[in-house]
């Protein structure tokens, strides 16, 4: 006999849901068929839905609530929520879905919505696929069941979850962009997990970075990108189409910040290093992302082009890490901030200022001494004693560097007659010949253990041998490979810039040029000043090779 509840008139709610995880598990077959993924597509459900009414002449179809793109594990959604208001409002008070799935995947809020909130408002609730009807007192059986359903889906959300998890960590390794927006500077290609590059905003970023060369702090940059009308990432992103939200916005329209400029000047991705995984949830159930210790994130190296070359991003760390405070009322620091030192003392090098008349001297002076005279003497040394000394120290250097240039020219074209090159190349082929030569050794005394030709302590011996000798291989074609790269791939130069300063006869001491090629400036209280240059070991290993090609290549005399 059916229930009373039957004859009643109903004004009902269509709720249809498909999650991102449903459209994530069903681009790959291997997780679910194709045709599920079409049983479970928004029209589907509104289809599947209008055609189960069309028998049930005592429910009239008031409006469907749909929640495209929303988890079934969270029920704060849009259209669930306007839904429960809804029914408080009296406008409806029956709900139907096409099966349990629909409403959630987790079992114990289905529970609570089906056993406890549904029938308190006298709603009607109706899972279609799973022949569950809240007004129909008959089907017991079916009202039983439910729960073990309701615990099916959670379960099924669960091993979604575990499989989206692994599918998006092998993404991330394959060096596969996932995040829902392209950082500042780049944009999706053809290929949505790739990034290519956004030639205007590029631009924005090289810029950035070369302000910061110039001594410029971030705040200064801002405000110099912010007078020059130069749209932030979040309001350039939107001016794109985006639909880009950020918590960081503060005002209604978004304008370059220091910290904006700061994520500019750290951010990896820009030498062409994909980070990603930094963050996670616990599991399926907790939306709340918690940070990841920085070992497990996951780096790709040569994951798209890159915008900034990895010496410039290297210099650029490098000047954020020193001390290079900007005097207030400037938007520079001098020239030598963060770089100039103490021989004695190890602290940093302070400018000051005399004045003498309308004459105005510039010294620095050790910090160290200004705060007690007794830990380190002044090492008192005039600005431009320092400048005619470092000029001149440059001049030399970068000499040194262009006479190092034209002659790893000529190596690279003439490679092919350096013994030296073919030595490389043939010791390196070599090396890897006997990488696979100690492998083939080691499987053969696997199977001689498992004969019982040898014993398991001379299996063991002759593996240790072995694997040393493999360590030992591999580290000399990785170095053989290094350098090799340095004479014939221009690696050694780090930046391409460097051939403007090269075939430059006077230099002006800039910050630019400064932070390019010095690490660090040392001050002896004699006046004598340690200049420590960039690469310094690199260089200087790379012109110990070119005069061993050099004299390899000079003729023989003949006794």
């Amino acid at each position: 006999m059916l229930s009373n509840n039957l004859s009643k008139t109903y004004l009902c709610g269509g709720y249809l849901r498909l999650s991102h995880s449903d459209e994530v598990a069903f681009e790959d077959e291997a997780v679910a068929g194709i045709e599920t993924l079409r049983s479970n597509s928004i029209e589907n459900q509104k289809e599947y839905i209008e055609d189960y009414l069309h028998s049930k002449s005592e429910i009239k179809l008031v409006d469907f609530y749909i929640d495209d793109g929303y988890s079934g594990v969270n029920f704060d959604r849009p259209d669930f929520q306007r839904m429960l208001q809804d029914i408080k409002d009296k406008k409806i008070n029956c709900v139907i879905v096409k099966d349990l799935s629909r409403l959630g995947r987790n079992y114990i809020e289905v529970g609570k919505y089906i056993e406890r909130l549904f029938p308190f408002l006298g709603v009607r609730f109706i899972a279609i696929n799973d022949n569950f009807d809240s007004a129909d007192d008959t089907a017991a059986s079916n009202h039983m069941i439910v729960p073990f359903k309701n615990l099916i889906n959670d379960a099924y959300c669960r091993d979604i979850s575990i499989k989206i998890r692994s599918h998006l960590e092998v993404k991330r390794k394959r060096g596969e962009f996932i995040g829902a927006f392209a950082v500042y500077g780049y944009m999706r290609g053809k290929d949505k997990s790739k990034l290519i590059v956004d030639p205007y905003a590029a631009e924005i970023v090289k810029e950035i970075y070369g302000m910061k060369m110039d001594g410029m702090s971030q705040q200064a940059i801002a405000d110099e990108l912010n007078r020059l009308g130069i749209l932030s990432p979040a309001e350039y992103k939107k001016e794109q189409g985006s639909g880009y939200k950020t918590a960081f916005q503060t005002h209604s329209k978004a304008k370059w910040t220091a910290m904006a400029v700061m994520r500019v000047l750290t951010n990896e991705i820009y030498v062409g290093t994909l980070i990603q995984g930094k963050e996670s949830t616990s599991n399926y159930k907790v939306k709340v992302r918690e940070k990841k210790p920085q070992e497990e994130w996951i780096r790709v190296e040569n994951a798209h082009e890159e915008v900034i070359s990895s010496a410039d991003f290297e210099i650029i760390s490098d000047i954020i890490q020193k001390d290079t405070r900007v005097t207030a009322g400037k938007s520079a620091v001098s020239v030598y901030s963060g770089y100039l030192l103490c021989a004695d003392c190890g602290c940093s090098m302070v400018r000051k200022k005399a004045y003498s008349g309308s004459f105005e001297y510039v010294y620095y002076v050790c910090s160290g001494n200004k705060k007690n005279k007794d830990t380190c003497s002044s090492h008192r040394i005039s600005e431009n004693a320092l400048n005619r000394a470092v000029t001149k120290t440059l001049q030399l250097h970068l000499k040194y560097l262009a006479d190092l240039q034209a002659n790893i020219q000529y190596i690279r074209e003439t490679s092919c007659n350096s013994d030296k090159i073919k030595m490389m190349v043939l010791q390196s082929e070599k090396n890897k010949e006997d990488i696979e030569k100690y492998n083939r050794l080691k499987l053969e005394c696997y199977e001689d253990y498992k004969k019982e030709l040898i014993t398991q302590d001379e299996y063991l011996m002759f593996k240790k041998e072995l694997d040393n000798r493999m360590e030992d291989t591999k580290k000399a074609v990785i170095e053989l490979g290094k350098k090799k790269r340095m004479l014939l791939e221009r690696r050694y130069e780090k930046e391409s810039s460097m051939e403007k300063f090269l075939i430059s006869k006077e230099i002006e001491l800039k910050r630019s040029l400064l932070v390019r090629f010095i690490s660090q400036i040392y001050v002896y209280e004699d006046h004598r000043i340690e200049i420590i240059f960039r690469y310094q070991d690199e260089i200087e290993q790379l012109a110990g090779l070119v005069d061993e090609i050099k004299q390899e290549a000079a003729p023989r005399e003949v006794i």
